[in-house]
């Protein structure tokens, strides 16, 4: 343990509760290191920025975590003391920490040194997704006169920017700035990729049924990325968007582009076993699908319409009926009782009726409603 706080400065021992377990992955020699040169626009530089994003995998070929070295300040007038500071992420770019060379401190305004507790808020400020510095611009914390004198805020103490004592070190907002958008900008895109590059096909099924969604939105897109459209994964993404509703979205962007039976087949999961999302999504996405839906998968939808009570699902259900399986015998029998319940569905049953080839019977049947209904049809 002793070793370890060698390893970072004092100032960061309230936080080694925090970094003990990143730590450690550090200095396990069976963790490999693996360097990629990233292209990263920090919104307070001119031009792209070229860093080194290093990726540590455990002995499975796994990310870990990641760390890169960036600047502690963007300094336009070349007055700032500016040091590297290494940041930590997670496997999905989430940060972690900060770490600091020996020896080295981080300033605020008229050199004023950071102190241990300054260390301690900047951890928090960083790990705050929604900070402040998300949605402002670099002049609206550096400002500098147009001559440089002993009363330049050269490490932007006093800003045109009022911020919460929470949300900023006080004297080192453009550190905070900085540091933020190295913490939680365009790097994070990098090591979402990175991982799901680097995970197997068996560890892309592990990412599917993680309780984080983001490692199940690296999965999906690293599947389509690999054009890997099997029964296999589809089986385990319907089960989680069963239990997870949130995630159809993204799950039916997979769906979508497996072959039609692999398609049709989780189609008919998510509906059948779904809840009324599910199933609006579902009808929905059957409704944009260019290829031919068989007329005895449309027919089964419809042997549903005696359970369901809800206008938008039937409506969406005879609007799809109407585009890929018109006068369908069997959809016109499963339609008719609906003319006998309630009474939004009736008409919207009745409208889709009147479209349709009717046995003599069924035409009798319309009729009659028709009759009994006209003045508010």
């Amino acid at each position: 343990m002793m070793q370890n706080l060698k390893i970072v400065n004092w100032y960061l021992i309230p936080l080694l509760v925090i970094f003990n377990s990143i730590i450690s992955v550090e200095k396990n020699t069976n963790f490999k290191e693996i360097k990629h040169e990233v292209t990263i626009q920090h919104p307070g530089e001119k031009e792209p920025i070229i860093s080194t994003l290093v990726e540590v995998q455990n002995s499975d070929g796994l990310p870990i975590h990641y760390y890169m070295d960036v600047k502690s300040v963007i300094c336009l007038a070349e007055v700032c003391k500016v040091i590297p500071v290494t940041i930590f992420w997670n496997a999905i770019g989430e940060y972690q920490h900060y770490k600091l060379q020996k020896e080295a401190t981080l300033e605020k305004y008229e050199a004023d040194k950071f102190e241990s507790e300054d260390y301690t808020k900047l951890h928090s400020i960083l790990s705050n997704k929604n900070s402040p510095f998300k949605d402002v611009y670099i002049d609206e914390i550096w400002t500098v006169p147009s001559s440089l004198n002993d009363d330049v805020d050269a490490i932007s103490g006093e800003t045109i920017l009022e911020l919460d004592e929470k949300d900023t070190v006080k004297g080192a907002a453009l550190t905070c700035y900085t540091l933020w958008h190295w913490a939680n900008g365009e790097i994070i895109q990098h090591i979402k990729n990175t991982t799901g590059n680097s995970a197997s096909n068996a560890q892309l099924k592990q990412f599917i049924t993680h309780e984080n969604k983001t490692f199940f939105n690296i999965a999906i897109k690293e599947l389509k990325q690999r054009k890997l459209y099997t029964m296999v994964f589809a089986t385990v993404i319907v089960k989680r968007v069963l239990k997870n509703k949130t995630d159809l979205k993204t799950a039916l962007s997979y769906i979508e582009t497996t072959p039609t039976e692999i398609y049709l087949t989780s189609l008919s999961e998510v509906f059948t076993n779904g809840e009324k999302e599910h199933r609006l999504q579902a009808i929905h996405s059957l409704k944009q699908y260019d290829s031919i839906i068989p007329t005895s998968y449309l027919d089964k939808l419809t042997a549903t319409f005696s359970s369901i009570q809800s206008y938008q699902e039937i409506t969406l259900l005879l609007e799809l009926m109407e585009k890929k399986n018109s006068n369908s015998t069997t959809i016109i029998k499963n339609t008719i009782p609906l003319l006998n319940g309630n009474f939004l569905i009736a008409r919207r049953a009745y409208w889709f009726l009147k479209t349709q080839t009717l046995t003599n019977e069924q035409s009798s049947i319309l009729n009659k409603f028709y009759k009994k209904n006209k003045e508010k049809l």
